[in-house]
């Protein structure tokens, strides 16, 4: 890997710098930003040298992928958390099928995030919020909502009732939703919501 990013001659604080941006990207399925790149300590000109001696592949405005990085099916989803920054997750419909949870089929990619800027592409749905540290866990380079707040959040959704019931039931049976934990939500749910919960917990039993 330190291949894809030669240093400088004559700079060895180049070599360092190289290296720790192959641990960031790496970490991101091979994906980083211009502002990443900044921090690191490259200077902008050095963005459009690596892209023309093609170390650096551009993949969308700021959003760039080392070169020989390997490839993997998560790698639609790691780009846009990237680009989005730290506190992005894939959530909702996309979420689910990332848990085996369902037969959603989304048609977009489901991406929950702080940042307000437009959707560079039609094919995402975005979800303006903030996700406390609990909602989400980490699978490989993605930061994802639980199986328990991919629930809750389909269940305030617009899915159908026989979506949200395979979901859940498809949850529990294989022990990615505890159905007392997801009971135990309805309390502080909206009456509407709190009712298709309780009615895709019991189809469970």
């Amino acid at each position: 890997m330190s291949g894809w990013l030669a240093p400088r001659p004559g700079d060895p604080e180049r070599e360092g710098v190289g290296e720790e941006l192959t641990r960031v990207a790496t970490a991101q399925a091979g994906f980083f930003t211009t502002a990443q790149v900044l921090r690191l300590g490259f200077a902008s000109d050095e963005i459009g040298e690596r892209v023309a001696d093609g170390s650096w592949v551009k993949i969308e405005r700021d959003l760039f992928r080392l070169k020989d990085c390997p490839h993997s099916d998560l790698e639609e989803f790691a780009k846009w958390c990237t680009w989005f920054g730290a506190a992005a997750a894939v959530s909702h419909q996309s979420a689910a099928e990332l848990h085996g949870l369902g037969h959603l089929y989304p048609r977009f990619i489901h991406l929950s995030t702080v940042l307000s800027p437009p959707s560079p592409t039609q094919q995402l749905a975005l979800h303006r919020r903030s996700l406390r540290p609990e909602d989400c866990e980490q699978v490989g380079p993605l930061r994802i909502t639980t199986p328990l707040c991919t629930a809750l959040d389909l269940a305030a959704s617009g899915i159908s009732q026989e979506l949200l019931d395979e979901v859940v039931a498809d949850g529990v049976a294989i022990g990615r939703l505890n159905a007392r934990a997801l009971h135990g939500q309805c309390g502080s749910l909206p009456a509407q919501v709190a009712q298709r919960v309780e009615h895709a917990l019991a189809t469970c039993t």
